[in-house]
């Protein structure tokens, strides 16, 4: 499989869209919205920045911060919540998400040095107070 790059290109990768105003389909905003429906996964998906990832070796397990009700107001975390709540609504749960690298993690906003396009990780999300994690495993894409 050719690297992925761009945002833009992941998005188009996993074939995802997300709804406007009046709920119809669009393109996600590579720039900034964190989440999308997968045509190709027919579940949610989101992205995962790589230092808010933990491993769990015995698990064999990978768990990502998907949103956190603290990041409201911002176009991504309306984006989060919308396909956070789909997900629990009409997917039991399920969701994928795939690991973004920041340029400098401490930067706001924070930009993507790389992506993983090789893999993505499928799950289940939780709910933990004010946040959302995803407890994945990975597999090819």
């Amino acid at each position: 499989m050719p690297k992925v790059t761009t945002m833009r290109a992941m998005w188009k990768l996993v074939d995802a869209y997300t709804l406007d105003q009046q709920g119809k389909e669009r393109d996600v905003n590579h720039l900034n919205e964190w989440g999308g429906m997968s045509r190709v996964l027919k579940m949610p998906v989101f992205t995962a920045w790589s230092d808010l990832t933990t491993y769990d070796k015995e698990a064999r397990m990978t768990r990502a911060l998907i949103a956190d009700d603290n990041w409201d107001g911002r176009v991504g975390a309306n984006n989060q919540a919308r396909w956070v709540a789909h997900s629990f609504q009409h997917c039991s749960g399920q969701a994928a998400f795939f690991v973004i690298h920041a340029v400098d993690t401490s930067a706001k906003p924070r930009s993507v040095a790389e992506i993983e396009s090789g893999r993505i990780f499928v799950g289940q999300l939780e709910r933990e107070g004010n946040l959302t994690y995803l407890r994945a495993q990975p597999r090819p894409l």
